[in-house]
């Protein structure tokens, strides 16, 4: 019974013991950890910011891409407009011309001629119709093309519009998340410190030269006064 108690006794004695210990190594853990902790917010406000800004970039990059696309597909839709309305004119003009001939023809008193004459115009007004829907068609989507193309440009404006809208928040809310991660890590007083000790080197060095160039120029002064000696002797 007595050892039992002995043991007890000297298990509370060694949780007693180490008790403080492990509380102020809690404390130096929890203290360590509230500066990272607030070092990772620091940083994920960085790249929430970076991530903001890359989404404005992308909305100016789509735009400028919408917008030359656009363009493209303007100049383009009116070239073709331009050919396929030339195709319409030529195809309008031989039509009228060859049904000139065949109604002439029409007006002869042989029977046998004017059918003929009725059956070739009919295959020419199948034709002419049937030229005359290719063309059309070329020319309606020659027209869908430049609306498409109208279209891109005003999306594409709109883009760019509301990127630069978001581009210049985005930009300043990143200059301060990284201002802050810096004052955080420290990273902007080493700087200002290295850029200080270049400063006082610089300083120390240009002192140096100007000392020496004072002893040239004394060094030199002494050569001449010695020849003026010997000339005045």
């Amino acid at each position: 019974m007595k050892k039992h108690q002995i043991l007890y006794f000297l298990t509370f004695a060694l949780i007693f013991s180490h008790l403080p210990f492990s509380t102020f190594g809690q404390e130096a853990e929890q203290e360590l950890t509230r500066e990272e902790m607030a070092i990772q917010r620091a940083k994920d406000k960085v790249t929430r910011a970076e991530t903001s800004l890359a989404r404005a970039q992308a909305y100016l990059d789509l735009g400028d891409s919408l917008i030359t696309t656009g363009d493209v597909m303007m100049d383009e839709a009116k070239l073709e407009l331009k050919e396929y309305k030339s195709e319409k004119n030529l195809l309008d003009k031989n039509y009228n011309s060859d049904k000139k001939v065949l109604d002439r023809e029409m007006k002869t008193d042989d029977r046998e001629v004017r059918d003929n004459t009725r059956q070739e115009i009919r295959e020419l007004d199948t034709k002419y119709r049937e030229d005359s829907r290719a063309v059309d068609t070329k020319i309606k989507e020659a027209n869908r093309k430049f609306d498409k193309g109208n279209s891109n440009v005003v999306k594409g404006k709109d883009k760019i519009k509301l990127g630069n809208e978001k581009y210049k928040p985005a930009q300043k809310n990143l200059d301060e998340a990284n201002k802050q991660l810096n004052e955080l890590t420290g990273v902007e007083e080493e700087v200002e410190i290295e850029t200080e000790k270049k400063k006082k080197g610089f300083f120390k060095k240009g002192k140096k030269q100007e000392d020496q160039l004072e002893v040239e120029t004394d060094e030199e002064k002494e050569p001449k006064q010695s020849e003026t000696e010997k000339k005045k002797k």
